[in-house]
């Protein structure tokens, strides 16, 4: 980006808006000193928080002055647990040890999660991960909050909730950036800001009209019209997937001693019975932590379950491993686990090989060209995967996952940190798919995006698995 500049002032909430892969996380690492502390140059002026221009402190000195909520919440934690995470937080700004527990205690009742405070972070949905990623960006009194799409993963009950709290913080006069592509749920913060995709930045509030608004951020692709939404496909009687009697749970180990420890079972759904047809495009819905994600692990047969699991008419705890995921696909939740190469063409040549052109590594790397042109990659294709934004690693994996033959594919969260332009570009990947014989299953707390694609809509409620269309 170039000759960027803007003023945040005390107790305003901004939103940060633009399309995916415009700059606005490379701008927020900016502030923070992320960038170019680790990888990139810069050239400024000054970066000044409360008049103390920081731009020359490094991350650690800038802490004191800015905290960040990154988009990628898994990457924000270095122990292993909540409780460690914060207790680390706390001491690294030398807050007295003394009054540590206690404010661990009030921090996590005021957001209820306590819940959380002794789970590993590997056993976390992406939702919860965010919750917690919320509760330590909120320990340490600082000036400037950054949320780089802070409601990702996360349902809208829990949204409203943490929408207060951050009303809260502007109200003792904090400052909060909010990057977010859900641009209609921020209509009541103090300002819109604007990265085009020419990385050039707009204040819409110095707009004349709401029309002339309106149409910059349609043209940018953060808001589309309906009507260009795709009439639902028409499913198959065939029947792909069946569950039956299906309980899912997890365990937990607690120590209660070096010698004494204590496994504890939870349950997550018990006895879900429902059939997914072939060529279907299907939503699961539900609050962050429910079990969704959990769901998609028994389907691929590794986490526990009772119950049965057939597909194609064949219980999974019978097939070999390679045959039942030649048949299923998974995008995960966080897409940055899925990559295993360095380049992005790399990686799109092992996904073509993986599904079908083993051995002609020529045709392979022509075929993953062309598809990373199709996608807008072209540019991209020798960069390491790891240095997308969270939108643009969600579009590879999708892109990564559907080159082959798969009869199932299961997306988790297929939109999270998507302008409204590449969400529905993903959706109508998937519709077509689906159109050509594949069967989805998808999760997302997208209720409008749900609502325009899926055939069917099942919600996890009450541990149980309820057809709600």
């Amino acid at each position: 980006m170039d000759s960027v500049s803007f003023d945040i002032h005390e107790g305003e909430i901004v939103l940060l808006c633009g399309t995916s892969g415009s700059g606005k996380s490379t701008l927020a690492n900016t502030i923070n000193g992320y960038f170019p502390e680790y990888g990139g140059q810069q050239i400024v002026s000054h970066i000044k928080i409360r008049n103390e221009d920081v731009q020359h402190l490094s991350v650690v000195e800038r802490s004191d002055y800015v905290r960040t909520l990154f988009q990628n919440a898994r990457l924000s934690f270095s122990m292993k647990t909540l409780r460690e995470e914060m207790v680390f937080c706390l001491e690294n700004n030398r807050v007295d040890t003394e009054k540590i527990d206690d404010i661990i205690e009030r921090k996590v009742r005021e957001l209820a999660l306590e819940y959380l405070l002794d789970r590993s972070f590997d056993d976390m949905s992406g939702g919860e991960l965010q919750r917690a990623a919320f509760v330590c960006a909120d320990l340490v009194d600082v000036p400037l909050y950054i949320m780089d799409e802070p409601f990702a993963n996360v349902d809208e009950e829990t949204i409203l909730d943490y929408m207060g709290y951050m009303k809260a913080i502007v109200a003792k006069g904090k400052s909060i950036i909010i990057i977010d592509h859900h641009v209609s749920r921020w209509d009541w913060v103090d300002r819109w800001l604007l990265l085009d995709s020419n990385q050039q930045l707009h204040d819409l509030s110095l707009l004349q009209s709401d029309q002339i608004k309106q149409d910059l951020l349609t043209k940018e692709g953060i808001k589309v019209a309906a009507s260009s939404i795709p009439v639902k496909n028409k499913a198959s009687e065939e029947v792909l997937l069946k569950l039956e009697d299906l309980s899912v749970f997890h365990k937990n180990v607690k120590r209660h001693s070096l010698f004494k420890k204590e496994t504890q079972t939870t349950m997550l759904i018990e006895n879900a019975q429902f059939n997914l047809n072939k060529g279907s495009l299907t939503a699961l819905v539900g609050p962050s932590g429910i079990g969704k994600s959990s769901l998609f692990k028994a389907i691929l047969n590794v986490t526990p379950y009772s119950g049965t699991i057939r597909l194609q008419g064949q219980d999974i705890r019978k097939m070999k491993a390679r045959d039942l995921y030649a048949k299923v696909g998974l995008v995960f939740q966080d897409p940055s686990l899925q990559f295993v190469k360095t380049n992005i063409l790399a990686e799109m040549v092992l996904s073509l090989t993986a599904w079908g052109k083993e051995g002609n590594e020529e045709e392979a790397e022509r075929d993953a060209k062309e598809l990373l042109k199709r996608h807008h990659f072209e540019n991209k294709a020798d960069q390491s995967p790891w240095v997308l934004s969270q939108g643009q690693q969600r579009r590879l994996a999708v892109i990564c996952m559907t080159v082959g033959e798969q009869q199932l594919l299961l997306v988790d969260e297929p939109t999270y940190g998507q302008d409204a332009r590449n969400a529905q570009k993903i959706m109508d990947k998937l519709h077509e798919l689906c159109r050509q014989g594949m069967t989805c299953l998808f999760t997302s707390h997208d209720f409008e995006l749900v609502d325009a694609y899926a055939d069917k809509i099942y919600e996890i409620k009450d541990k149980k698995v309820i057809q709600t269309r």
